[in-house]
């Protein structure tokens, strides 16, 4: 017999996070609101991570753990989450992180009360790896404006850490989108695309604990380190990753579900952004055509 779908769905992508993943699993299974199921995709893992993970679906029936036979990258394993999903919202979580006990039902509230709202989240605590504090992240954006060409454009040019991919989303929403890109810092453009669906929400209080090191935080990577996140099998950095950036805003535009003058108005805003952009995609283009021999 198939149990009720759950009210949120909490996907976990991890990849050899033995380290971290009971203290962040802890932390969700402690919220306040209790109607929830958490989906653990286990990338092909070569530490302890599916012992673990096989240990928590034992002892909580909310727990489900799906392990890949090979690593797929991690963008796909974070999408595949959404697949896998049942409930009528859906979060993302990492294997590093810490969540405050009322943060999913101080998400869902605002979402249940406000059909505008596509993703709610808390503000951000980075930590170290020892989960010291380390500042409170002043750059997360509210994004509340009625036009969804100024709402894709304050994401474009205003969200610097992307805090909010964790946050609460309404999963028929996010299963109309690209989901997260293929390449790096696509994630952002998953946001902005939301960004045109509906508002996104800030709440006042911190809601997640971020943690910051090589091991947790992938901007802190080697370009060919970061690639190997995207694909395992990388032997050299990905190219053209401003310019797949700049032909994805182009794309999410054309298939939201807005009007046509909003539509012109946010491929202004994409215009602009690549015009901004024309040195790095200059280099881009430099790179890929490669030294010119002498004459």
């Amino acid at each position: 017999m198939t149990s009720p779908a759950p009210l949120v769905s909490i996907g976990i992508p991890v990849y050899n996070g033995e380290r971290f993943l009971a203290r962040a699993v802890e932390s969700l299974l402690a919220q306040s609101l209790p109607d929830f199921e958490l989906i653990i995709a286990d990338n092909a893992s070569t530490d302890g991570t599916q012992a673990l993970c096989e240990a928590l679906a034992l002892r909580d029936a909310r727990v489900r753990y799906v392990r890949h036979p090979q690593n797929i990258g991690a963008p796909r394993n974070w999408n595949c989450l959404v697949e896998l999903a049942r409930g009528r919202y859906f979060k993302w979580a990492t294997a590093n992180d810490l969540h405050a006990p009322t943060m999913l039902q101080r998400c869902v509230d605002v979402l249940e009360a406000d059909p505008g709202i596509v993703l709610c989240y808390g503000h951000t605590q980075l930590m170290d790896e020892t989960e010291r504090p380390i500042e409170v992240f002043q750059g997360d954006i509210d994004v509340q404006m009625p036009a969804p060409s100024e709402r894709f454009t304050a994401v474009c040019t205003g969200m610097t850490l992307n805090n909010a991919m964790c946050g609460v989303v309404r999963t028929e929403v996010l299963r109309k989108t690209g989901l997260d890109r293929l390449y790096p810092s696509g994630d952002m453009a998953l946001m902005s695309e939301l960004a045109l669906h509906g508002r996104l929400k800030l709440l006042p209080d911190v809601l997640l604990h971020r943690r910051q090191g090589k091991g947790t935080f992938t901007s802190m990577l080697t370009p060919l380190q970061i690639q190997r996140v995207y694909d395992p099998l990388a032997r050299a950095p990905m190219r053209f990753i401003h310019g797949r950036r700049h032909l994805d805003n182009f794309c999410c535009i054309a298939r939201a579900p807005i009007g046509f003058n909003e539509k012109l108005k946010a491929f202004r805003t994409a215009l602009r952004l690549l015009a901004w952009d024309r040195t790095h995609l200059w280099r881009e283009m430099r790179s890929a055509v490669g030294p010119q021999p002498a004459p």
